[in-house]
């Protein structure tokens, strides 16, 4: 297992924005956690999202790494298709024990120490035809920054309802997309290259003053 460093760069006025850190961890079930390694990475400004579950490792939930997760920073989950050919159900009472926040097709409010709102919208499965934007979106404001999130990426962003998605973050694309040209596309799949090497994403944003 590896950490994977990536910025995001945003045009605003709020510096403090850069303290923002995200976590990108996928199929936590393939992974030995290193607790030592997150705890020395997790701050204050620290939100972990757990992007689908897989148990080739293990045929149980690991109980014991969600809970160490959600204890270290605000922690959220994103549905993958996998998850819904395994006993979900179990899988979701997990993750409520565990404080674990499940976006399907919902979102987060959070605010920076200078005071600017932004979102963390995550719709559930795609593969599954589960997502719904419009539910996603619901008491959204447009002049926030509006970070989208899901497993599987949409085949079609082009859509005015994703016009106000400044980032859009995802484990694995398809084929044929048809993006806007406004909102940063940022794929996420943790098992690329020859050695297919499990891959934690640390993603931090970078202010371009306006």
């Amino acid at each position: 297992m590896r950490f994977e460093n990536r910025e995001i760069q945003l045009h605003h006025t709020d510096l403090t924005l850069e303290k923002i850190q995200l976590i990108w961890i996928t199929n936590i079930g393939n992974y030995r956690i290193k607790r030592a390694d997150l705890e020395r990475l997790c701050t204050n400004n620290t939100i972990i999202i757990l992007s689908g579950y897989s148990k080739k490792r293990s045929k149980r939930y690991l109980e014991e790494d969600i809970q160490f997760l959600s204890s270290l920073a605000p922690t959220y989950y994103l549905w993958s298709s996998e998850d819904y050919k395994g006993n979900y159900r179990d899988l979701n009472a997990l993750l409520l024990d565990c404080k674990v926040t499940i976006l399907e097709n919902t979102n987060a409010l959070f605010e920076t120490e200078n005071g600017t709102n932004f979102s963390i919208i995550g719709l559930d499965d795609i593969g599954t035809n589960r997502d719904h934007i419009d539910y996603a979106l619901e008491n959204i404001n447009s002049e926030n920054i509006n970070i989208l999130t899901s497993f599987t990426e949409v085949k079609n962003s082009l859509e005015k309802q994703y016009e106000s998605i400044q980032v859009y973050l995802f484990e694995r694309s398809q084929d044929h997309v048809n993006r806007n040209q406004k909102t940063i596309y940022l794929e996420l799949n943790n098992e690329k290259g020859l050695l297919r090497q499990k891959t934690i994403s640390i993603i931090n944003f970078t202010v371009l003053l306006k």
